[in-house]
């Protein structure tokens, strides 16, 4: 079963997008969990927030039960663990966030507060969201430069295995008023670049695509999203760039994009994109400012079957590496850093399909196929054209509140040697992981 399903996400790639009615599954920021963009996410979103797990269902039974309940607060929280057989020695890299080789991982110990806008309201509401992992090894790849980022250099130097962030603290308003709806979020927020998330509940696989680990993953700044109608989304942002926050390391940068939904909102196409002056920072040896360009298509092929294509271009000018803090994905590997040399224009770009089957309401398969470039290795620290293959599963249980999804992965650098199989640098990397995530 899982080897046919793995076969047709082979196919999926090089097949024309049908043209039948879709869903989407992509992220988008208008309301708290940042992976919806349609009716049918805000409907999951009104499911999860019907729902209470354990840490509201302890908070009923006592007397702040009514203060929360007419505050609109909810207090949520999830631990992500797992472990990854892999034939690499030590570490998955460039591989992450899953990156210890044959270890256990306590991924994300997380906890949200939030007070969730009102979309129904004929006034404007407003709410707020505030996240932390507390603690968890995925910190080493969310932290923001110039935030709680001094944790990357407590180990002698090198990070410690678990740490602490935030990866989200805004408040948010709604405006029913203005055009059929206007989303503003002010403070952190997750980015609406990428089908992927930080938030392993919002993701497929237990691993994530190369494309989402070198890209943003959170901005620091305003984000609007503005419905025009009931096809067409639109998104303006002014942020300090790329999983910066602010300080001499950030630069203005325009986050935005344009999303259209069939009018059974069964397909889905975005572009996202991300611009500012992409140019290295010498001075503080930081590369937060780059332009980034994303096509993402999501089609609902049936009641069993949906397809994702997503698509991202990326570059930055006058790299350094003479300067360069190296990104965490590139190290860690035994101690040895890659052989990254290169001054110049640089470029980085994936191209990523992700094929899910829906066995039951509690089980489903997905097939993701990933081709990713790091022309320069400026990404990675390794040049070449990056080829994934990966197969996974996820099972719910217990009302949603436990996840088990086991996952088979291939990856290949077809130039250099990038992974460290038991001791001797590899083209390739075997692995097979497996997480368990506990909603509370």
């Amino acid at each position: 079963m899982l080897l046919s399903l793995f076969i047709t996400g082979l196919l999926a790639t090089a097949q024309a997008p049908l043209g039948n009615p879709a869903i989407p599954v992509t992220p988008a920021p208008m309301v708290p969990a940042p992976d919806s963009a349609t009716p049918v996410a805000e409907e999951k979103q009104e499911e999860d927030e019907a729902q209470k797990f354990l840490l509201m269902k302890l908070l009923d039974a006592r007397s702040d039960r009514e203060f929360l309940d007419k505050s609109g607060v909810t207090i949520k929280g999830y631990a992500d663990m797992n472990y990854t057989s892999s034939t690499a020695k030590g570490s998955n890299l460039p591989m992450a966030m899953n990156y210890k080789a044959n270890q256990f991982l306590l991924e994300q110990n997380s906890i949200i507060i939030e007070k969730v806008v009102d979309t129904n309201a004929k006034q404007m509401t407003w709410g707020f969201t505030v996240m932390g992992i507390l603690p968890g090894s995925d910190y080493q790849f969310t932290v923001q430069n110039n935030l709680m980022d001094s944790q990357l250099t407590d180990n002698n130097g090198q990070p410690n295995t678990y740490g602490v962030d935030a990866p989200q603290f805004f408040v948010e308003t709604y405006n029913p008023n203005f055009a059929k709806g206007l989303d503003t979020k002010v403070g952190r927020f997750y980015t609406i670049l990428f089908n992927e998330s930080i938030d392993p509940t919002q993701n497929k696989l237990v691993s994530r695509a190369l494309t989402f680990m070198n890209n943003p993953f959170t901005h620091t700044g305003v984000l609007t999203e503005t419905k025009l109608n009931e096809r067409w989304t639109f998104y303006n942002g002014l942020t300090c760039g790329a999983d910066v926050f602010f300080g001499p390391s950030g630069k203005a940068s325009y986050l935005g994009g344009l999303t259209w939904a069939s009018e059974d909102d069964g397909t889905n196409f975005s572009f996202y994109t991300q611009l500012t002056d992409p140019s290295f920072n010498s001075s503080q040896g930081t590369a937060n400012t780059f332009d980034v360009f994303e096509i993402l298509f999501n089609h609902k092929i049936n009641d069993k079957w949906s397809f994702t294509s997503d698509t991202m271009y990326s570059f930055i000018n006058n790299y350094n590496s003479a300067v360069a803090k190296i990104p965490l994905i590139s190290t860690i590997v035994n101690g040895n850093q890659p052989p990254t040399n290169y001054q110049g224009w640089a470029n980085w770009y994936g191209f990523v399909n992700y094929l899910t089957y829906n066995i039951t309401d509690k089980l489903s398969t997905t097939s993701r196929v990933e081709f990713f470039t790091d022309t320069e290795g400026v990404r990675t620290g390794y040049t070449g054209l990056y080829t994934t293959l990966t197969q996974g599963a996820t099972y719910k249980m217990y009302e949603e509140q436990l996840w088990v999804r086991p996952e088979f992965r291939y990856d290949n650098n077809s130039t250099s040697k990038a992974y460290n199989n038991d001791g001797t640098p590899s083209n390739g990397l075997f692995t097979f992981a497996i997480d368990v995530i506990l909603r509370y």
